[in-house]
């Protein structure tokens, strides 16, 4: 009778866990083991507890359904268990050595069990806890034969995303990201047994595209993935990683979801106490705070995590925006120095050129720029390509020859155009606005103009801020009329009507039951995009140009 209480309860579980419902499965597993320590139970409780965000208690029962899985003799179970305890000791708490430990306890099993499927599950997981993606190319096709001898999807993709990862970082960039798309459609093709694939493969193109400098992949990736999660009914099946969900929103232009995103992760962190399973949460959210102009609040974010490789970037630029340029430059010297330069150097090496450009150097950006247009001769890659056109035309402006500049600035603008890259083709209107401010105004004007609305229509109103000065220099139009309204959000614009009944922060809040915090954020929104100076000023705004329908977005 127990057994058969035992049987239909983890029935019962495993069809909530297909069915997306984390909580329901959870409770049927509990009820399982409230009668019987079965080490299915224990493994399903795992699984839905991982996705209840519960890491600690999600590792524990996965513990026990090891243990209850060896003393029972079931090595193949016993050996996932152990494979996912190696990757989550890894991933989730940073604990290397228990990491290994779990490892070498797989390896020991895996060499126990006859040849199948779990040798490539073995192979796929040395190489996505190895520090080297090259290096893990080997395990990566060892793992892709295997699977598709055995037509197991989950394990097919993995290995593609894995492969993939590891031919862009040997230099081989378009067959590493044709990989890679492989994989995208394998787990966007209702193929996959375990969702967690899904999140794993979108997880590995993420970085792939940041390592390549081509996160205008994302965005063409974006609809299919979107649909995918309608279809399935899974909308959680990115939440693991708040920073490639945000990725992938901020390659479509998206700030505000991403930030959303960024800030969730970022909290989740903190709470659960566990550490970002890719490139740090902090470092992505300071970058947009950059784009923003929110500069002291990019640096509260990154304290404590300047000296991760994945925040140095990010760190480097925050320095330069705060008139730091010899920190700014010696970081980014010692993480060019780390990647040992091709593709994961170009943004580092952009981002140098800039660093010299504002120490007075155009000797030295030029020499930098000369780099980059070697790595771009050398992988012929889109994204590096319009990086080094970008910074030898900044460069050329800064040393005064102002025709190679407009060459080079209208070179770059075409190739992000190209990638559509909105935000980098603007910054380089903005470069070519400021070229050819002495020497042709009108074309100045335009092409400062036109960045200003791309700025203001993705909220990177740091960057607004910046075209707005220089087209106010230039006797361009400003931006503090009427029309201004409209580039605000509904949300923006409620708190703009509130600002003009004198309402402090806290009194908007309670007005439209947000937070105080949040409700600084709209107003600091409202003054960089309405170009005011103060409160008072939006208030004096707001009564002058009041309209009964205020907002378009």
């Amino acid at each position: 009778m127990v057994d058969s209480t035992v049987s239909t309860g983890l029935a019962e579980g495993r069809r909530l866990l297909a069915a997306n419902n984390w909580a329901g499965a959870a409770a049927a597993f509990e009820s399982v083991l409230a009668d019987s320590d079965d080490p299915a139970a224990h493994d399903g409780l795992a699984g839905a507890l991982w996705w209840l965000r519960d890491v600690d208690r999600a590792i524990a029962e996965r513990t026990a359904a090891y243990t209850g899985f060896r003393r029972l003799g079931e090595d193949a179970q016993a050996f996932r268990a152990a494979t996912w305890l190696a990757r989550e000791y890894s991933e989730a708490v940073g604990n290397e050595s228990v990491s290994r430990g779990w490892l070498a306890r797989a390896e020991g099993l895996a060499s126990k069990l006859p040849p199948g499927v779990e040798r490539g599950w073995l192979a796929v997981t040395r190489g996505l806890l190895g520090a080297d993606p090259a290096a893990a190319r080997d395990d990566a096709q060892a793992a892709l034969d295997i699977a598709r001898s055995s037509a197991d999807p989950d394990l097919e993709a993995t290995a593609l995303a894995l492969l993939g990862l590891g031919t862009i970082a040997a230099g081989n960039v378009p067959d590493g990201m044709t990989l890679l798309d492989e994989a995208m459609v394998v787990v966007t093709a209702s193929e996959l047994q375990d969702a967690m694939v899904f999140g794993d493969v979108c997880c590995m193109v993420t970085r792939a595209s940041e390592d390549a400098c081509d996160t205008s992949r994302l965005s063409q990736w974006n609809k299919t993935v979107m649909r995918y999660m309608e279809n399935t009914g899974h909308p959680a099946l990115l939440e693991f990683c708040g920073t490639c969900c945000a990725e992938i929103l901020l390659s479509t232009g998206d700030i505000a979801s991403a930030e959303a995103w960024l800030t969730k992760t970022l909290h989740e962190l903190d709470q659960g106490g566990h550490r970002s399973r890719c490139v740090h949460p902090a470092a992505k959210l300071a970058e947009l705070r950059l784009l923003q102009g929110r500069v002291e609040d990019a640096g509260r974010l990154l304290s404590g995590f300047e000296g991760r490789p994945d925040a140095l970037r990010a760190t480097a630029a925050v320095r330069l925006a705060s008139g730091d340029t010899a920190v700014a430059a010696a970081l980014l010297h010692r993480r060019i120095r780390q990647t040992g330069g091709g593709l994961l150097a170009v943004p580092l090496l952009a981002l140098l050129a800039e660093v010299q450009l504002a120490q007075g150097t155009p000797d030295q950006a030029m020499a930098t720029a000369a780099r980059l247009d070697d790595v771009a001769a050398a992988t012929n890659w889109p994204r590096a390509i319009a990086a080094s056109h970008l910074a030898a035309g900044r460069a050329a402006a800064g040393a005064g020859n102002i025709a190679s500049a407009q060459e080079r600035l209208d070179a770059a603008i075409a190739d992000y155009d190209e990638l559509n890259m909105p935000l980098e083709a603007a910054q380089a209107r903005l470069s070519l606005s400021e070229a050819l401010r002495l020497s042709d105004r009108d074309v100045a004007v335009h092409e400062a103009g036109v960045a200003l609305a791309v700025f203001d229509d993705a909220g990177a109103a740091g960057m607004a801020d910046q075209a707005s000065a220089l087209l106010r220099s230039l006797g361009g139009p400003a931006r503090t009329g009427p029309k201004a309204l409209g580039l605000l959000s509904r949300r923006e614009s409620e708190v703009l009507t509130l600002l003009a009944e004198a309402l402090t922060n806290a009194e908007i809040a309670g007005r439209l039951f947000i937070s105080a915090k949040t409700a600084e954020h709209h107003v600091s929104n409202i003054l960089a995009k309405l170009q005011l100076r103060n409160r008072a000023e939006a208030a004096a705004f707001a009564l002058r140009h009041s309209r009964p329908e205020q907002g378009s977005k």
